[in-house]
Protein backbone atom coordinates (compact mmCIF):
# COMPACT_ATOMS: atom_id res chain seq x y z
CA UNK A 1 0.00 0.00 0.00
CA UNK A 2 1.31 3.45 -0.70
CA UNK A 3 2.12 5.39 2.13
CA UNK A 4 0.07 8.16 2.85
CA UNK A 5 0.93 11.65 2.27
CA UNK A 6 2.02 12.85 5.78
CA UNK A 7 4.53 9.74 5.92
CA UNK A 8 5.62 10.59 2.39
CA UNK A 9 6.16 14.47 3.87
CA UNK A 10 8.09 13.31 6.93
CA UNK A 11 10.25 10.87 5.20
CA UNK A 12 11.79 13.39 3.06
CA UNK A 13 11.99 15.80 5.58
CA UNK A 14 13.90 13.92 7.61
CA UNK A 15 16.39 14.23 5.39
CA UNK A 16 15.78 18.17 4.95
CA UNK A 17 15.40 18.69 8.92
CA UNK A 18 18.79 17.49 9.64
CA UNK A 19 20.65 19.58 6.38
CA UNK A 20 18.49 22.93 7.74
CA UNK A 21 19.25 22.34 11.12
CA UNK A 22 23.09 22.32 10.48
CA UNK A 23 22.46 25.33 7.97
CA UNK A 24 20.45 27.45 10.53
CA UNK A 25 23.06 26.99 13.32
CA UNK A 26 25.89 28.13 10.53
CA UNK A 27 23.75 30.96 9.42
CA UNK A 28 23.27 32.33 13.00
CA UNK A 29 26.42 32.37 14.08
CA UNK A 30 27.46 34.04 10.92
CA UNK A 31 24.82 36.58 11.66
CA UNK A 32 25.82 37.19 15.08
CA UNK A 33 29.87 37.57 13.82
CA UNK A 34 28.63 40.16 11.12
CA UNK A 35 26.75 42.05 13.28
CA UNK A 36 29.55 42.64 15.99
CA UNK A 37 32.11 42.91 13.08
CA UNK A 38 29.77 45.58 11.20
CA UNK A 39 28.70 49.07 11.38
CA UNK A 40 24.74 49.49 11.14
CA UNK A 41 25.25 51.23 7.74
CA UNK A 42 27.60 47.93 6.61
CA UNK A 43 24.76 46.11 7.51
CA UNK A 44 22.37 48.23 5.57
CA UNK A 45 24.76 47.03 2.57
CA UNK A 46 23.53 43.42 3.62
CA UNK A 47 20.15 44.13 3.54
CA UNK A 48 20.98 46.01 -0.53
CA UNK A 49 23.27 42.70 -1.70
CA UNK A 50 20.17 40.37 -0.37
CA UNK A 51 17.51 42.13 -2.58
CA UNK A 52 19.70 41.90 -5.12
CA UNK A 53 20.62 38.70 -5.26
CA UNK A 54 17.16 37.55 -4.33
CA UNK A 55 15.19 38.85 -7.29
CA UNK A 56 18.35 37.99 -9.96
CA UNK A 57 18.45 34.25 -8.29
CA UNK A 58 14.32 33.82 -9.34
CA UNK A 59 15.17 35.26 -12.75
CA UNK A 60 18.03 32.75 -13.27
CA UNK A 61 15.22 29.96 -12.44
CA UNK A 62 12.63 31.18 -14.87
CA UNK A 63 10.08 29.02 -13.13
CA UNK A 64 11.44 26.19 -14.91
CA UNK A 65 12.37 24.33 -11.90
CA UNK A 66 8.53 24.00 -11.00
CA UNK A 67 7.55 23.07 -13.86
CA UNK A 68 10.03 20.42 -14.15
CA UNK A 69 9.13 19.11 -10.44
CA UNK A 70 4.95 19.48 -11.77
CA UNK A 71 5.29 17.50 -15.06
CA UNK A 72 5.65 13.79 -15.62
CA UNK A 73 6.26 13.86 -19.28
CA UNK A 74 9.23 15.79 -19.85
CA UNK A 75 11.28 14.77 -22.92
CA UNK A 76 15.09 14.06 -23.09
CA UNK A 77 15.21 17.06 -25.93
CA UNK A 78 12.97 19.25 -23.42
CA UNK A 79 15.64 18.46 -20.69
CA UNK A 80 18.55 19.41 -22.70
CA UNK A 81 16.78 22.67 -23.86
CA UNK A 82 16.11 23.43 -20.33
CA UNK A 83 19.75 23.21 -19.44
CA UNK A 84 21.07 25.30 -21.83
CA UNK A 85 18.41 28.20 -21.25
CA UNK A 86 19.56 28.00 -17.65
CA UNK A 87 23.40 28.30 -19.07
CA UNK A 88 22.52 31.29 -20.90
CA UNK A 89 20.34 33.38 -18.57
CA UNK A 90 23.10 32.93 -16.09
CA UNK A 91 25.41 34.60 -19.34
CA UNK A 92 22.70 37.20 -19.11
CA UNK A 93 22.73 38.24 -15.69
CA UNK A 94 25.84 38.81 -15.19
CA UNK A 95 25.97 40.97 -18.14
CA UNK A 96 22.88 42.62 -16.53
CA UNK A 97 24.06 43.07 -13.22
CA UNK A 98 27.52 44.00 -14.40
CA UNK A 99 26.75 46.83 -16.86
CA UNK A 100 23.30 47.93 -14.26
CA UNK A 101 25.29 48.32 -10.95
CA UNK A 102 25.91 51.99 -11.58
CA UNK A 103 22.32 52.73 -11.85
CA UNK A 104 21.97 50.32 -8.42
CA UNK A 105 24.12 52.36 -6.28
CA UNK A 106 22.36 55.08 -8.08
CA UNK A 107 19.00 54.11 -6.48
CA UNK A 108 20.23 53.67 -2.89
CA UNK A 109 22.77 56.32 -3.01
CA UNK A 110 25.40 54.22 -1.94
CA UNK A 111 28.35 54.06 -4.48
CA UNK A 112 29.96 51.16 -3.14
CA UNK A 113 27.59 48.90 -4.15
CA UNK A 114 28.76 49.25 -7.76
CA UNK A 115 31.83 47.17 -7.23
CA UNK A 116 30.20 44.84 -4.70
CA UNK A 117 27.73 44.04 -7.00
CA UNK A 118 29.84 43.43 -9.75
CA UNK A 119 31.79 40.71 -7.44
CA UNK A 120 28.19 39.45 -6.60
CA UNK A 121 27.61 38.92 -10.62
CA UNK A 122 30.38 35.85 -10.75
CA UNK A 123 28.28 33.99 -9.41
CA UNK A 124 25.66 33.57 -12.41
CA UNK A 125 28.41 32.71 -14.55
CA UNK A 126 29.04 29.38 -12.31
CA UNK A 127 25.88 28.19 -10.21
CA UNK A 128 23.70 27.67 -13.45
CA UNK A 129 25.84 24.66 -14.35
CA UNK A 130 23.93 22.52 -11.52
CA UNK A 131 20.62 24.10 -11.09
CA UNK A 132 18.64 21.57 -13.10
CA UNK A 133 20.21 18.95 -11.43
CA UNK A 134 19.18 20.49 -8.09
CA UNK A 135 15.78 20.24 -9.46
CA UNK A 136 15.91 16.64 -10.75
CA UNK A 137 17.12 15.40 -7.60
CA UNK A 138 14.14 17.32 -5.67
CA UNK A 139 11.84 15.73 -7.91
CA UNK A 140 13.24 12.54 -7.36
CA UNK A 141 13.37 12.89 -3.70
CA UNK A 142 16.86 12.08 -3.44
CA UNK A 143 16.40 15.04 -0.34
CA UNK A 144 20.19 12.72 1.15
CA UNK A 145 22.72 14.01 -1.58
CA UNK A 146 20.62 17.23 -1.54
CA UNK A 147 21.06 17.81 2.30
CA UNK A 148 24.96 17.05 1.90
CA UNK A 149 25.64 19.29 -0.37
CA UNK A 150 23.89 22.35 0.98
CA UNK A 151 25.51 21.42 4.65
CA UNK A 152 29.30 20.80 2.80
CA UNK A 153 28.79 24.35 0.83
CA UNK A 154 27.33 26.35 3.48
CA UNK A 155 30.13 25.46 5.65
CA UNK A 156 32.77 26.00 3.61
CA UNK A 157 31.11 29.65 2.73
CA UNK A 158 31.53 30.75 6.20
CA UNK A 159 34.70 28.79 6.88
CA UNK A 160 35.61 31.32 4.30
CA UNK A 161 33.87 34.05 5.85
CA UNK A 162 35.11 34.02 9.15
CA UNK A 163 38.81 34.11 7.96
CA UNK A 164 38.56 36.75 5.52
CA UNK A 165 36.29 39.25 8.16
CA UNK A 166 39.30 39.77 9.95
CA UNK A 167 41.50 40.55 6.70
CA UNK A 168 39.26 42.46 4.67
CA UNK A 169 36.23 45.08 4.86
CA UNK A 170 33.63 43.06 6.40
CA UNK A 171 30.83 43.51 3.68
CA UNK A 172 33.27 42.63 0.85
CA UNK A 173 34.19 38.86 3.06
CA UNK A 174 30.78 38.79 2.88
CA UNK A 175 29.66 39.26 -0.64
CA UNK A 176 32.81 36.85 -1.71
CA UNK A 177 31.23 34.33 0.32
CA UNK A 178 27.59 34.45 -1.35
CA UNK A 179 29.37 33.74 -4.11
CA UNK A 180 31.25 30.81 -2.99
CA UNK A 181 28.55 29.50 -1.48
CA UNK A 182 26.14 29.69 -4.47
CA UNK A 183 29.32 28.56 -6.45
CA UNK A 184 30.29 25.20 -4.82
CA UNK A 185 26.25 24.22 -4.80
CA UNK A 186 25.85 24.49 -8.24
CA UNK A 187 29.28 22.60 -9.04
CA UNK A 188 28.23 19.82 -6.31
CA UNK A 189 24.94 19.15 -7.89
CA UNK A 190 26.64 18.88 -11.57
CA UNK A 191 28.96 16.60 -10.11
CA UNK A 192 26.88 14.02 -8.14
CA UNK A 193 24.39 13.70 -11.09
CA UNK A 194 26.22 13.87 -14.31
CA UNK A 195 26.53 10.32 -14.45
CA UNK A 196 22.66 9.33 -14.47
CA UNK A 197 22.23 12.17 -17.00
CA UNK A 198 24.19 15.09 -18.99
CA UNK A 199 22.63 17.58 -21.61
CA UNK A 200 22.58 16.90 -25.21
CA UNK A 201 23.63 19.56 -27.98
CA UNK A 202 20.13 20.37 -28.17
CA UNK A 203 18.40 23.76 -28.55
CA UNK A 204 15.03 23.24 -29.81
CA UNK A 205 12.65 25.61 -28.64
CA UNK A 206 8.83 24.66 -30.58
CA UNK A 207 8.53 21.90 -27.66
CA UNK A 208 8.85 24.16 -24.97
CA UNK A 209 5.24 25.61 -24.95
CA UNK A 210 4.09 24.32 -22.07
CA UNK A 211 7.00 25.27 -19.95
CA UNK A 212 6.90 28.69 -20.79
CA UNK A 213 3.38 28.85 -20.25
CA UNK A 214 3.99 27.65 -17.05
CA UNK A 215 7.31 28.96 -16.12
CA UNK A 216 5.89 32.82 -17.51
CA UNK A 217 3.12 32.53 -14.42
CA UNK A 218 5.53 30.92 -12.07
CA UNK A 219 8.15 33.67 -12.52
CA UNK A 220 5.66 36.28 -12.61
CA UNK A 221 4.08 34.93 -9.33
CA UNK A 222 7.52 34.43 -7.55
CA UNK A 223 9.24 37.92 -8.66
CA UNK A 224 5.61 40.03 -7.52
CA UNK A 225 5.77 37.67 -4.26
CA UNK A 226 9.49 38.66 -3.25
CA UNK A 227 9.28 42.08 -4.39
CA UNK A 228 6.43 42.46 -1.94
CA UNK A 229 8.66 40.97 0.49
CA UNK A 230 11.05 43.12 -0.21
CA UNK A 231 9.35 46.06 -1.17
CA UNK A 232 10.07 47.30 2.94
CA UNK A 233 13.65 47.14 2.43
CA UNK A 234 14.02 48.75 -0.85
CA UNK A 235 11.99 51.82 0.33
CA UNK A 236 14.05 51.66 3.62
CA UNK A 237 16.94 51.45 1.79
CA UNK A 238 16.29 54.29 -0.69
CA UNK A 239 14.63 56.93 1.29
CA UNK A 240 15.37 56.42 5.19
CA UNK A 241 18.97 55.76 4.37
CA UNK A 242 21.22 52.34 5.04
CA UNK A 243 22.21 52.92 8.56
CA UNK A 244 18.05 52.54 8.92
CA UNK A 245 17.98 49.64 6.87
CA UNK A 246 20.85 47.92 8.71
CA UNK A 247 18.56 48.23 12.19
CA UNK A 248 15.32 47.02 10.30
CA UNK A 249 17.07 44.42 8.52
CA UNK A 250 18.53 42.84 11.76
CA UNK A 251 15.08 42.85 12.96
CA UNK A 252 13.54 41.08 10.03
CA UNK A 253 16.17 38.59 9.65
CA UNK A 254 16.13 37.38 12.85
CA UNK A 255 12.20 36.96 12.72
CA UNK A 256 12.25 35.45 9.13
CA UNK A 257 14.63 32.44 10.21
CA UNK A 258 11.54 30.41 10.93
CA UNK A 259 10.26 30.89 7.27
CA UNK A 260 13.40 30.66 5.73
CA UNK A 261 14.41 27.67 7.37
CA UNK A 262 12.00 25.71 9.03
CA UNK A 263 9.44 26.02 6.43
CA UNK A 264 11.50 24.43 3.63
CA UNK A 265 11.88 21.49 5.98
CA UNK A 266 8.36 20.78 4.64
CA UNK A 267 7.03 22.82 2.15
CA UNK A 268 10.45 21.51 0.01
CA UNK A 269 9.37 18.16 0.47
CA UNK A 270 5.67 18.54 0.00
CA UNK A 271 5.22 19.94 -3.35
CA UNK A 272 6.13 16.77 -5.33
CA UNK A 273 4.24 14.99 -2.63
CA UNK A 274 1.34 17.15 -3.47
CA UNK A 275 2.05 17.30 -7.16
CA UNK A 276 2.03 12.88 -7.30
CA UNK A 277 -1.54 13.76 -5.82
CA UNK A 278 -2.64 16.61 -7.79
CA UNK A 279 -5.92 15.13 -8.68
CA UNK A 280 -7.03 14.23 -4.67
CA UNK A 281 -8.22 16.96 -3.11
CA UNK A 282 -9.23 15.64 0.26
CA UNK A 283 -5.46 14.23 -0.30
CA UNK A 284 -3.69 17.55 -0.35
CA UNK A 285 -5.97 18.86 2.53
CA UNK A 286 -4.81 16.28 4.54
CA UNK A 287 -1.34 16.47 4.25
CA UNK A 288 -1.99 20.41 4.40
CA UNK A 289 -3.92 20.05 7.51
CA UNK A 290 -1.05 18.48 9.11
CA UNK A 291 2.15 20.60 7.31
CA UNK A 292 0.49 23.53 8.92
CA UNK A 293 0.20 22.12 12.06
CA UNK A 294 3.26 20.66 12.36
CA UNK A 295 4.88 24.26 11.41
CA UNK A 296 3.02 25.77 13.61
CA UNK A 297 4.29 23.51 16.32
CA UNK A 298 8.00 24.49 15.24
CA UNK A 299 7.75 28.14 14.45
CA UNK A 300 5.16 29.67 16.91
CA UNK A 301 7.43 28.80 19.93
CA UNK A 302 10.98 30.40 17.99
CA UNK A 303 8.78 33.16 17.39
CA UNK A 304 6.86 34.22 20.31
CA UNK A 305 9.67 32.85 22.86
CA UNK A 306 11.85 35.47 20.19
CA UNK A 307 9.64 38.36 21.65
CA UNK A 308 9.33 37.33 25.32
CA UNK A 309 13.14 37.64 25.64
CA UNK A 310 13.95 40.38 22.46
CA UNK A 311 15.88 42.91 24.54
CA UNK A 312 17.97 40.35 26.44
CA UNK A 313 18.39 38.67 22.80
CA UNK A 314 19.68 41.59 21.04
CA UNK A 315 22.05 42.42 24.02
CA UNK A 316 23.48 39.22 24.27
CA UNK A 317 23.90 38.01 20.51
CA UNK A 318 24.73 41.62 18.49
CA UNK A 319 25.39 43.86 21.30
CA UNK A 320 24.03 46.90 22.71
CA UNK A 321 24.66 49.13 19.75
CA UNK A 322 21.55 47.02 18.14
CA UNK A 323 18.76 47.92 21.15
CA UNK A 324 16.74 49.85 18.56
CA UNK A 325 16.07 46.76 16.97
CA UNK A 326 13.95 45.21 19.88
CA UNK A 327 10.56 47.51 19.07
CA UNK A 328 10.99 46.77 15.17
CA UNK A 329 11.39 43.31 15.96
CA UNK A 330 8.76 42.87 18.29
CA UNK A 331 6.11 43.96 15.92
CA UNK A 332 7.80 42.34 12.50
CA UNK A 333 7.05 38.58 14.61
CA UNK A 334 3.34 39.10 13.62
CA UNK A 335 4.72 39.24 9.82
CA UNK A 336 7.37 36.20 10.75
CA UNK A 337 3.93 33.85 12.24
CA UNK A 338 1.63 34.69 9.22
CA UNK A 339 4.61 34.34 6.68
CA UNK A 340 4.84 30.74 8.44
CA UNK A 341 1.37 29.70 7.88
CA UNK A 342 1.35 31.70 4.29
CA UNK A 343 4.75 30.02 3.12
CA UNK A 344 2.92 26.52 2.23
CA UNK A 345 0.61 28.03 0.11
CA UNK A 346 2.76 28.07 -2.79
CA UNK A 347 2.96 24.12 -2.77
CA UNK A 348 -0.13 23.65 -3.15
CA UNK A 349 -0.91 26.30 -6.34
CA UNK A 350 1.63 25.16 -7.77
CA UNK A 351 0.91 21.44 -7.60
CA UNK A 352 -2.55 21.73 -9.19
CA UNK A 353 -1.15 23.79 -11.67
CA UNK A 354 -2.33 27.01 -10.58
CA UNK A 355 0.44 28.92 -11.14
CA UNK A 356 -1.65 31.93 -12.51
CA UNK A 357 -3.72 31.88 -9.35
CA UNK A 358 -0.33 32.60 -6.82
CA UNK A 359 0.38 35.32 -9.90
CA UNK A 360 -3.06 37.16 -9.88
CA UNK A 361 -2.74 36.86 -5.80
CA UNK A 362 0.79 37.99 -5.63
CA UNK A 363 0.01 40.85 -7.80
CA UNK A 364 -2.60 42.00 -6.06
CA UNK A 365 -1.23 41.76 -2.87
CA UNK A 366 2.10 43.55 -4.10
CA UNK A 367 -0.16 46.96 -5.05
CA UNK A 368 -1.40 47.27 -1.80
CA UNK A 369 2.19 46.16 0.28
CA UNK A 370 3.52 49.05 -2.31
CA UNK A 371 1.05 51.97 -1.56
CA UNK A 372 1.13 51.12 2.26
CA UNK A 373 4.29 51.00 2.67
CA UNK A 374 5.57 53.78 0.41
CA UNK A 375 3.13 55.60 2.65
CA UNK A 376 4.66 54.58 5.87
CA UNK A 377 8.45 55.23 4.92
CA UNK A 378 7.70 59.24 4.13
CA UNK A 379 7.16 59.11 8.19
CA UNK A 380 10.87 58.30 8.29
CA UNK A 381 9.69 55.95 11.70
CA UNK A 382 11.09 52.79 11.26
CA UNK A 383 8.24 51.35 13.63
CA UNK A 384 5.47 53.06 11.32
CA UNK A 385 7.02 51.08 8.52
CA UNK A 386 6.68 47.48 10.56
CA UNK A 387 3.13 48.30 11.66
CA UNK A 388 1.73 48.96 8.23
CA UNK A 389 3.69 45.65 7.05
CA UNK A 390 2.37 43.72 9.88
CA UNK A 391 -1.44 45.08 9.18
CA UNK A 392 -1.33 44.26 5.28
CA UNK A 393 0.33 40.85 6.01
CA UNK A 394 -2.86 39.84 8.30
CA UNK A 395 -5.24 40.96 5.05
CA UNK A 396 -2.87 38.83 2.85
CA UNK A 397 -3.20 36.25 4.92
CA UNK A 398 -6.98 36.02 5.37
CA UNK A 399 -6.84 36.14 1.65
CA UNK A 400 -4.58 33.50 1.31
CA UNK A 401 -7.35 31.20 3.70
CA UNK A 402 -9.79 32.14 0.63
CA UNK A 403 -8.05 31.10 -2.35
CA UNK A 404 -7.08 28.03 -0.31
CA UNK A 405 -10.59 27.03 0.32
CA UNK A 406 -11.32 27.73 -3.19
CA UNK A 407 -8.87 25.47 -4.89
CA UNK A 408 -8.66 23.09 -2.55
CA UNK A 409 -12.26 23.29 -0.85
CA UNK A 410 -9.97 23.68 2.51
CA UNK A 411 -12.47 24.02 5.27
CA UNK A 412 -11.35 27.00 7.48
CA UNK A 413 -12.77 25.46 10.77
CA UNK A 414 -10.72 22.70 10.34
CA UNK A 415 -7.39 24.72 9.53
CA UNK A 416 -7.86 27.41 12.23
CA UNK A 417 -8.43 24.21 14.69
CA UNK A 418 -5.15 22.94 13.49
CA UNK A 419 -3.09 25.73 14.77
CA UNK A 420 -5.13 26.26 17.67
CA UNK A 421 -3.53 24.35 20.01
CA UNK A 422 -0.03 25.00 18.61
CA UNK A 423 -0.90 28.85 19.14
CA UNK A 424 -2.38 28.41 23.19
CA UNK A 425 0.43 26.43 24.50
CA UNK A 426 2.52 28.97 22.90
CA UNK A 427 1.22 32.02 24.35
CA UNK A 428 1.52 30.48 27.41
CA UNK A 429 5.08 29.27 26.92
CA UNK A 430 5.70 33.03 26.02
CA UNK A 431 4.24 34.50 29.27
CA UNK A 432 5.98 32.67 31.40
CA UNK A 433 9.40 33.51 29.65
CA UNK A 434 8.47 37.15 29.31
CA UNK A 435 7.84 36.86 33.11
CA UNK A 436 11.04 35.48 34.22
CA UNK A 437 13.09 37.99 31.84
CA UNK A 438 11.39 40.92 33.61
CA UNK A 439 11.82 39.31 37.07
CA UNK A 440 15.62 39.03 36.21
CA UNK A 441 16.08 42.48 35.34
CA UNK A 442 16.51 43.40 39.22
CA UNK A 443 19.31 41.27 39.61
CA UNK A 444 22.54 42.92 38.21
CA UNK A 445 22.94 39.76 35.84
CA UNK A 446 24.55 40.24 32.47
CA UNK A 447 22.35 39.89 28.85
CA UNK A 448 23.57 36.29 28.58
CA UNK A 449 22.76 34.88 32.14
CA UNK A 450 18.96 36.49 31.81
CA UNK A 451 18.44 35.18 28.28
CA UNK A 452 19.49 31.52 29.56
CA UNK A 453 17.22 31.47 32.31
CA UNK A 454 14.54 32.94 30.67
CA UNK A 455 14.96 30.49 27.52
CA UNK A 456 15.21 27.47 29.76
CA UNK A 457 12.19 28.39 31.62
CA UNK A 458 9.96 28.62 28.75
CA UNK A 459 11.40 25.63 26.35
CA UNK A 460 10.36 23.45 29.98
CA UNK A 461 7.26 24.97 30.18
CA UNK A 462 6.81 24.44 26.49
CA UNK A 463 7.37 20.80 26.60
CA UNK A 464 5.28 20.18 29.15
CA UNK A 465 2.34 21.56 27.95
CA UNK A 466 3.61 20.13 24.23
CA UNK A 467 3.28 16.34 26.22
CA UNK A 468 0.23 17.42 27.87
CA UNK A 469 -1.77 18.28 24.82
CA UNK A 470 -0.56 15.60 22.83
CA UNK A 471 -0.01 12.81 24.89
CA UNK A 472 1.39 10.86 22.30
CA UNK A 473 4.21 13.10 21.94
CA UNK A 474 5.61 11.59 25.51
CA UNK A 475 5.12 7.87 23.88
CA UNK A 476 7.26 8.84 20.89
CA UNK A 477 10.46 10.55 23.08
CA UNK A 478 10.14 7.49 25.39
CA UNK A 479 10.17 5.00 22.69
CA UNK A 480 13.24 6.78 21.12
CA UNK A 481 14.82 7.36 24.63
CA UNK A 482 14.92 3.19 24.61
CA UNK A 483 16.13 2.86 21.41
CA UNK A 484 18.78 5.13 21.72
Amino acid sequence: MMPSITKQIMSGAKWTSISTMCITIIQIVQFALLGNMMTLTEFGLVGMITTVTVFAQIVLDMGFGAALIQRDDTTERQLSTLYWLNIMTGVLLFVLLYVSSPVIAGFYQREELVFLVRILAIMFLIAPIGQQYQYMLQKQMHFNTLSKIEIFSNVLSFGYLAIAVFMMDAILAYVISQVLLQSSKGILYWAVYRKKWHPAFVFDLRGMKDFFSFGAFQLSSRLVNRLGANIDMILIGRFIGAEALGIYNLAYQIVTIPVLKINPIVTRVAFPVFAKNKYENSVIREGFLNMTKMLALVSFPLLIGLVSVSDAFITAVFGEKWLAAVPILNVLAIVGILRVLMNPNGSVLLAKGRADLAFYWDSGVLLLYGLSLFAAVQTGSLLTVAWVYAIISVVNFLIGRWLLAYVIKLNLSAYFQSIMKPFLITAAMGIIAFGVSLSTEHFSMQAEMRLAISVAAGALCYLFLLVKAYPQTKSKLLRKGRLS
